[in-house]
């Protein structure tokens, strides 16, 4: 398993995909605070419920504001990342070594799963600070202890980004093919984020909405007390997403046939 994560590290210094979408989770904070100087210099009012980040101590939520393109950045390099080790036959090399087929699939779940947490710790890290020099850093409104908060919705926000990670991974190992891959990627991105609100039209079913993560990032307000005494049935929900997907994954790779 050390030696895969390696190997994935020296690739990874290599490709230009990390440093893509680095740039792109570095770049969106510079631009959004731009954006909402521009907008506060034509008379708008920034709103929290609205625009969630309206100052430094709401920079802790960029992850739920842009929970949107976060996925969409990493679920295309996730595409790209499996998809290509099956396409150039690459992942012949690691499994004639004998590696274990499982620990070759959570090798490649750590590495997307730490490169998620670097590109949001960059992300929160610049938003807080962009929109602390543009507009102070103010406060969280009816939060006391602010500390305590911003370490529990980040942790939060971290472990429903995660949850949709590993989704990705299955459909990597399940399609093998970069360009598929990044099609159900997306289709399932939309659909799960904006289709899922179609069980709240059902008594019976309304449930299942917040039985898909990206429920809670979409439809959420992670500044508000009732959502955030949400929190631990949010991470709840990310791990049985996390156990369920990667099950699911190292299952199907463990049969696959690899030409």
């Amino acid at each position: 398993m050390l030696n895969l994560l390696t190997a994935e590290r020296i690739k990874l210094r290599r490709s230009k995909k990390l440093w893509i979408v680095l740039a792109i989770l570095s770049l969106l904070p510079i631009f959004q605070v731009a954006n909402s100087l521009m907008a506060v210099h034509y008379g708008n009012e920034l709103v929290q419920p609205v625009d969630t980040v309206v100052n430094g101590a709401t920079g802790i939520l960029m992850m739920e504001k842009n929970g949107l393109t976060i996925l969409l950045v990493i679920g295309a390099f996730i595409s790209f990342f499996i998809g290509e080790e099956f396409q150039n036959g690459t992942i012949r090399n690691a499994l004639s070594l004998g590696r274990s087929r499982t620990h070759y699939y959570l090798s490649k779940f750590v590495v997307a799963g730490l490169l998620t947490l670097a590109g949001v710790i960059i992300l929160t890290a610049l938003g807080m600070i962009s929109f602390s020099i543009a507009f102070g850093f103010g406060e969280v409104a009816g939060i006391n202890d602010y500390f305590s908060y911003a370490i529990k919705a980040f942790i939060t926000l971290y472990f429903l980004m995660l949850s949709n990670v590993s989704i990705y991974m299955m459909i990597g190992f399940l399609t093998k093919n970069s360009g598929i891959s990044l099609i159900w990627t997306f289709i399932y991105t939309i659909a799960t984020g904006f289709g899922a609100p179609v069980f709240l039209q059902t008594e019976h079913f309304k449930q299942l909405t917040y039985w898909f993560s990206l429920s809670f990032v979409f439809y959420s307000d992670f500044a508000k007390p009732a959502d955030i005494g949400k929190f631990p049935e949010m991470i709840l929900v990310s791990l049985i997403t996390i156990v369920v997907s990667s099950a699911i994954g190292i299952l199907r790779f463990a049969r696959t046939d690899i030409k």
